[in-house]
């Protein structure tokens, strides 16, 4: 997924894109998410969920799960964008119209 997420944000953060990464504490450290970051010089902002919240306020069950939310606040895709980066990249460019 590191790929994808690190060329939309190349390709589109002067758009507007804005990624923002959950990481779920259930399952990493906080050491985790404190390390991949920087070892990956990502350029996005990570989240620690400590507790899991968003993993169960989303019903989140497969990872990575992703959401595109347009300009309005609207979720406009979810998906794993393993299985479709394309069409999660077309989404992107839909929303950040």
């Amino acid at each position: 997924m590191m790929p994808h997420l690190v060329r939309w944000q190349n390709a589109y953060a002067s758009q507007g894109l804005r990624i923002v990464y959950v990481d779920d504490g259930r399952r990493d450290p906080l050491s985790h998410a404190q390390r991949w970051p920087n070892e990956e010089n990502v350029a996005y902002h990570v989240f620690h969920d400590t507790t899991g919240a968003a993993t169960q306020t989303y019903g989140i069950r497969a990872y990575p799960t992703a959401y595109v939310i347009d300009r309005s606040g609207k979720v406009v895709w979810e998906g794993i964008p393993l299985y479709g980066p394309q069409e999660a990249e077309r989404a992107i460019q839909a929303a950040l119209r």
